[in-house]
């Protein structure tokens, strides 16, 4: 029995040893030392961000021969689920990119590793506030790093706001100043009796109707929740809350410069919009800009775009920047930090004055949430362009309360719509909201 024994063990050995050895093989490609794989589960779809990104791991590989970056590709309305399943099932990702609704799911759960002695305060202070407040969790501590971000601003046609008799370089600056501005730019410009020119319009359908909805509130001076004392609170059911929430559905109802229709329009549909005379003004963000150009380039000199509007409560502009977060189960910290590290403090060879990150989020059309970033777009990027930098001064990212998400995919989207289409009053919209929303909150 004995010697059975060691020879079930000597074979054990012999498989284990053997195993290891072809994993090694396999993994370093027969080189003596195994290789790093890091996991790194994002977003990128806008192909010369991904031909930047792809540059950058082959040249961080190059550079780091023990370490392997291994891409996982998704878009953003699959990758809440396929992360929280690779969660459940025991394989998460090392680095991830996220948006805010997913950065507030998972840190809730405490999926990301804390970064706060890792990240230098050299590079924090050269972050804009909109960026440290969305990397830092409730109880202070730094968690993910900012990328790339937009802001959003108002598009406006100057060859219809001359044909109304407007100043074409005075688009509204208030609330006020857009209801009077766009009475005058509802026309029936072929006289059948059918409005076929609207002032203002906002996307409104799927995931966009939550995204503008909460901007009129911030207009307005409103939080939609806040964390106090160590828990989450609804604002809903605050004045201010209800008079962005009127102002924005008065557009459509009571002030008629929105269609009736406008409930239709995500981004796209509403950009054809804009190019097509249909809306003289559109709330978009900065991506938007390339749409525009590619979709009428016969309106070249002929539009502009300007921060947004003020509402009562002064300037409130939504916008933010995506993050990258290192995964607390991840196994590679210190070599998913290092990859980050690479892209945020190695000069750009695509564009000079920027690292490669910098070039990164040029190549989407937005930016980094950065000093740095800032000084090189208000010297190079175009006169278009400007104003979504201004809008970062008074920049604003929805909310990073963990359940806002929920209350979002379950009743926010429907009961947005209903209140801009006239079915349910704003007061009763807000209530219902407010009440779901604490309920979640366990309040």
């Amino acid at each position: 029995m004995k010697k059975l024994f060691v020879l079930l063990l000597g074979g054990l050995l012999f498989i284990t040893i053997t195993s290891s050895c072809g994993k090694r093989s396999a993994e370093s490609g027969g080189e003596s030392s195994k290789v790093v794989e890091v996991q790194f589960f994002h977003t990128t779809w806008v192909p010369a961000m991904l031909e930047i990104l792809d540059d950058a791991v082959k040249q961080f590989e190059d550079a780091n021969p023990g370490i392997k970056i291994v891409q996982t590709r998704t878009n953003w309305a699959d990758a809440p689920s396929q992360l929280m399943a690779s969660i459940m099932g025991g394989t998460p990702p090392d680095l991830i990119m996220a948006n805010p609704g997913m950065l507030a799911q998972y840190r809730n759960i405490g999926a990301f590793a804390d970064l706060t002695g890792w990240i230098s305060q050299d590079f924090l202070k050269n972050l804009l506030p909109s960026s440290i407040d969305i990397i830092t969790t409730p109880d202070g501590k730094i968690d993910g790093m900012p990328q790339e971000g937009t802001t959003y601003t108002l598009f406006y046609r100057k060859d219809l706001f001359e044909k109304a008799g407007l100043d074409p370089n005075k688009p509204p600056a208030t609330w006020e100043e857009l209801v009077e501005t766009g009475k005058k730019l509802v026309k029936d410009t072929d006289e059948d009796g059918i409005i076929d020119q609207y002032a203002y319009g906002w996307p409104i359908t799927a995931e966009n109707a939550s995204n503008y909805w909460i901007n009129f509130m911030f207009m307005a001076g409103s939080e939609v929740s806040t964390f106090e004392n160590n828990k989450w609170i609804s604002k809903l059911d605050g004045p201010e809350a209800l008079q962005g929430t009127q102002f924005m559905v008065d557009l459509i109802q009571t002030h008629k410069i929105t269609p009736p229709n406008a409930v239709e329009y995500d981004w796209e549909g509403l950009t054809n919009a804009f190019v097509s005379g249909e809306v003289a003004m559109m709330h978009n963000g900065a991506w938007v800009v390339a749409s525009v150009k590619q979709k009428g380039p016969e309106l070249e000199g002929k539009w502009g775009t300007t921060v947004l509007f003020a509402g009562p409560g002064g300037p409130a502009y939504r916008g933010r920047p995506n993050t990258f977060h290192i995964m607390e189960a991840s196994h590679h910290k210190d070599e998913a930090w290092n990859f980050l590290q690479y892209l945020y403090n190695t000069p750009s060879t695509k564009d000079e004055g920027l690292t490669i990150m910098g070039s990164f989020c040029k190549a989407a059309g937005g930016m980094l949430f950065t000093h740095d970033f800032v000084d090189y777009a208000r010297k190079n990027y175009e006169p278009i362009m400007q104003p979504f930098l201004d809008a970062l001064e008074h920049c604003k990212s929805e909310p990073l309360d963990p359940q806002w998400q929920t209350l979002n995919n379950l009743f926010v989207q429907a009961y947005v719509q209903q209140m801009d289409m006239g079915q349910i009053s704003p007061k009763d919209g807000l209530y219902f909201l407010h009440t779901q929303l604490e309920k979640l909150h366990g309040n």
